[in-house]
């Protein structure tokens, strides 16, 4: 540090403004308020599903009573043997709803924080990414609910009735396995929105993903089998083929992205000409 109190040169300032016209921390302080409001929305969400409790854990009966037929079979084997157990239902379900009715708030909540940051090109791939984040985490939910659970519960079911067991199930292991496998389903449908998003922005060609098709197949296979409550012949195929057929999609809207982006750029060069 210069002596000389004429000196022009300015002591480092830990709060000097950033580039977008804020310091950091006004960055922090804005970043708690992003944060805040997300937990606000998801609070709200558990408040509101808390109130319909009762239907919401009805309705996620849904793949048992599809597996058994009826619903007076699934309720007979749907049992719970511990004290507690039935705490473990109520906070999987209300977690499970509040996230999925707070999710697109938080999204809204993210996209405001960020955008500052971004270029005017990454602006603008930002609310049509969001609006399909939500879109895609809601197929992936639906999907596991409504195809994959069903199927392995079902292939379980008659295995056992084939066998001659009893198959009872705990309450709060069956919950637990709808909550977890749908949330797990849902967020690993965002792969697609990723990929389409590094084609974009070009860090990805689509030629590049066309190549490793093969071995993005095999990843998948292995990866539903781990992730495929069972793992069974019948489910493991649906996934596999399903997660498949959304890379494939996310190819051809790369394709689109890039062709765009070069009519783009020819126009570009003959308002330059």
């Amino acid at each position: 540090m210069s002596d000389d109190p004429y000196s022009d040169e300015e002591p480092e300032d830990l709060d000097a403004d950033s580039g977008d016209g804020m310091s950091f921390l006004e960055h922090l302080e804005e970043f708690r308020w992003t944060v805040g409001r997300s937990l606000i929305a998801f609070f709200i969400g558990i408040a509101l599903a808390t109130i319909f409790i009762g239907d919401i854990a009805q309705l996620l009966k849904y793949p048992i009573v599809s597996a058994y037929g009826s619903a007076e079979l699934a309720d007979e084997n749907l049992i719970t043997y511990r004290p507690m157990g039935v705490i473990s239902v109520f906070i999987q379900i209300a977690f499970l709803s509040g996230l999925t009715l707070s999710m697109p708030f938080v999204l809204y909540f993210l996209a405001a924080f960020v955008a500052p940051g971004l270029t005017e090109k990454e602006q603008r791939v930002l609310r049509p990414a969001c609006f399909a984040a939500f879109l895609l985490f809601l197929s992936g939910v639906l999907f596991s609910f409504f195809v994959i659970l069903p199927l392995t519960l079902t292939f379980s079911v008659r295995l056992n009735m084939y066998f001659g067991f009893d198959l009872f199930w705990a309450a709060s292991d069956y919950y637990n396995m709808v909550v977890w496998f749908s949330l797990a389903t849902g967020a690993f449908f965002q792969f697609p929105l990723i990929i389409v998003i590094l084609v974009y922005l070009g860090v990805i060609p689509v030629e590049k993903l066309r190549s490793i098709r093969r071995a993005v197949f095999v990843g998948l296979m292995v990866f539903s089998a781990f992730m495929t409550p069972g793992g069974d012949f019948v489910s493991l195929p649906i996934t596999t083929g399903f997660m498949y057929a959304l890379y494939e999609l996310a190819i051809w809207v790369g394709t689109r992205v890039e062709k765009n982006r070069r009519e783009k750029e020819m126009a570009e060069w003959d308002d330059l000409d």
